[in-house]
């Protein structure tokens, strides 16, 4: 009778470890409440941002590159619910790619697109920061609210202007970010072909017809240099009502990223098949030990 009732425990928990497991594949989701992210992130791809001056193991040493790199590692430390659009900063504009997806459905279109961003996609060669992020607060507004807009750049003009143009925008009517992208110290800019292939650097006799008589060397230097335009970047954040947060390692932008001051509550279905997963486990676990249901071994 004790042998009945064990091999009648010990299948029942099979059972309901193959019912659980049989829901997995079902992919489940129960909706709940919790703080997601909704971001836009435009991403400057003027040729200054080939410019390498970072230095950290395993990751690109030129800006564009680095910051698509701490994209894709922010990308996994978002939560399921919350959704990324993708866009482009050359010349005046902020042009968006595609309009904010749920990142864990579409992670691996969210992530190829990123992967395949490039500066040869410029339509232009000039750089105006104020109007391109002016322009994208425009974007993110028209993608519905709690739409934040985060703002990669080094915050290098070409030509020089000597001042921003006004924004006609409420100040803080956007939530967001402008992360500053680069080093302090200057670095010249490569100078790149159809092809990606390097040609040397760009020099300032290159530019000389773009660049007004202040902005040209009086030391006698050739290369056109490129630094991260802290200055600017804070200005144009207060301008606009972001913050400002300089790019300095993938983890920093995860972090910042990841404030509840830009996170909104919403309902979201959350995929609960770790829950079957684990109770699946535990009672295939169950089913191994060796003792009979009146505490008795066999």
């Amino acid at each position: 009778m004790r042998i009945c009732l064990y091999l009648s425990w010990r299948f029942w928990s099979l059972f309901g470890a193959a019912v659980l497991l049989s829901l997995c594949i079902a992919h489940p989701t129960l909706p709940m409440q919790r703080p997601v992210f909704r971001y836009l992130f435009v991403i400057d791809i003027t040729q200054s941002m080939n410019a390498r001056d970072y230095h950290q193991d395993g990751f690109p040493a030129d800006r564009l590159g680095f910051v698509k790199a701490s994209i894709r590692q922010a990308l996994d430390k978002l939560p399921c619910g919350s959704e990324v659009g993708l866009g482009l900063f050359t010349t005046r504009n902020s042009q968006v790619m595609f309009e904010p997806l749920e990142i864990c459905g579409h992670f691996p279109l969210i992530a190829d697109v990123l992967d395949h961003i490039d500066w040869r996609m410029a339509w232009a060669a000039d750089s105006h920061i104020a109007r391109g992020l002016y322009t994208g607060l425009r974007e993110a507004a028209a993608l519905g609210a709690n739409t934040r807009l985060v703002f990669f750049s080094d915050g290098q003009q070409f030509p020089p202007e000597p001042d921003f143009p006004p924004f006609d925008g409420q100040p803080g009517a956007v939530g967001g970010l402008i992360v500053g992208v680069g080093g302090t110290q200057p670095v010249p800019i490569p100078r790149l072909d159809k092809e990606n292939r390097p040609m040397g650097f760009w020099e300032t006799m290159d530019l000389r017809d773009y660049l007004p008589p202040s902005a040209l060397p009086k030391d006698g230097a050739n290369f056109y240099l490129s630094r991260l335009d802290v200055q600017s970047l804070t200005r144009l954040a207060t301008i606009t009502g972001l913050s400002y947060v300089q790019l300095e390692t993938p983890e920093n932008l995860a972090r910042t990223l990841l404030a509840r001051n830009l996170a909104a509550e919403r309902t979201v279905k959350v995929d609960i098949r770790w829950i079957l997963g684990s109770l699946t486990l535990l009672l295939l676990l169950i089913t191994r030990l060796n003792f009979s249901p009146i505490g008795k071994k066999i």
